[in-house]
């Protein structure tokens, strides 16, 4: 199945490689809003457990870095885009930070950048791609360069944290009730 560049076949070949021991690192960017669509949400979701899965099993042996659309396009002439969307989108989000928060207390060097649309941008910048490091080369190393890149350039991603996310639900101690 290949649709739009998204070749599944070479992603999930791809994903399969990140167990070999001699992989030290996976970069992962999913920045199409093709992933946002409801026929991608199950092989979205099948990424997402696999990296999560590789990063408990691997730990610190496994540099995981993964790039995403911090927002969506607000341009002008960007297309209109469903609810559902955006709805997506907003799941998507909070599931990679309560992730991340749920998983931080392990030893980890995987880190989740949101790539930062301009206001006049209706793409992402970068294409999607699965690239792995095995043995001290990266499987296209123009193309990891090139993302590594963005993502240390200030201004162009940020960091997905678990800072937004309420994790603490309506009877947690953060709830300001608990201290009455």
């Amino acid at each position: 199945m290949s649709d739009r560049g998204i070749n599944v076949s070479a992603w999930r070949e791809r994903l399969a490689a990140v167990q070999s021991q001699d992989v030290s690192a996976v970069l992962v960017v999913q920045c199409d809003q093709i992933w946002l669509q409801p026929e991608y949400t199950a092989f979205r979701n099948e990424i997402d457990q696999h990296l999560m899965t590789a990063h408990l099993r691997r730990g610190p042996h496994l540099a995981i870095t993964r790039v995403v659309l911090h927002n969506l396009p607000i341009a002008p002439e960007a297309p209109a885009r469903a609810s559902a969307v955006d709805r997506a989108f907003e799941e998507w989000q909070h599931r990679l930070a309560a992730s991340s928060v749920l998983l931080s207390e392990l030893p980890s060097t995987h880190r989740v950048h949101r790539l930062i649309l301009r206001s006049d941008e209706v793409t992402a910048r970068m294409p999607d791609m699965v690239e792995i490091l095995r043995d001290g080369e990266w499987t296209d190393s123009h193309r990891a360069g090139a993302v590594f890149h963005a993502v240390r350039t200030n201004g162009t991603t940020t960091p997905l944290t678990g800072y937004d996310v309420d994790l603490d639900g309506p009877f947690g101690d953060a709830d300001p009730s608990v201290f009455m």
